[in-house]
């Protein structure tokens, strides 16, 4: 018998860290991708749990939160202060979120990261637009 989980990326990452570097000259397409892949991965992370594949979860979790981390460093606080430190409080929330602390209600944490994360990205997508 097969099980619908067992469908796992496995070398998205790699062909988006090829793309992003393409992208280094334009900031605004760069973080718009990593948007979308951190939404992916959170999508992952919400699959491999329902299905209680721990081992995805953790490797899904760790990419989540480089990309996090790869967003957080982004952050232009000259250019957009304001906005550049709300953005920062609601990636540390995501990052929060997206931690195993028990396993009950897990699921729907990182359901409330993603939704926050699709937030955001839309919000870009229409700035990217602009620019």
């Amino acid at each position: 018998m097969t099980y619908p989980c067992r469908n796992h990326r496995t070398t998205g990452s790699r062909e988006f860290v090829k793309t992003s570097n393409d992208s280094a000259a334009d900031p605004y397409g760069q973080v718009a991708g990593l948007l979308e892949e951190l939404g992916e991965t959170l999508g992952l992370i919400i699959k491999s749990a329902r299905c209680g594949e721990d081992m995805h979860v953790f490797q899904y979790r760790a990419s989540a939160r480089n990309i996090l981390s790869g967003l957080d460093k982004e952050l232009n606080f000259e250019l957009a202060g304001d906005l550049s430190q709300t953005l920062r409080v609601m990636y540390n929330e995501a990052a929060k979120r997206i931690q195993l602390e028990g396993m009950e209600a897990y699921v729907e944490r990182i359901e409330s990261a993603r939704e926050m994360i699709l937030e955001i990205e839309k919000a870009w997508t229409k700035i990217v637009a602009f620019n």
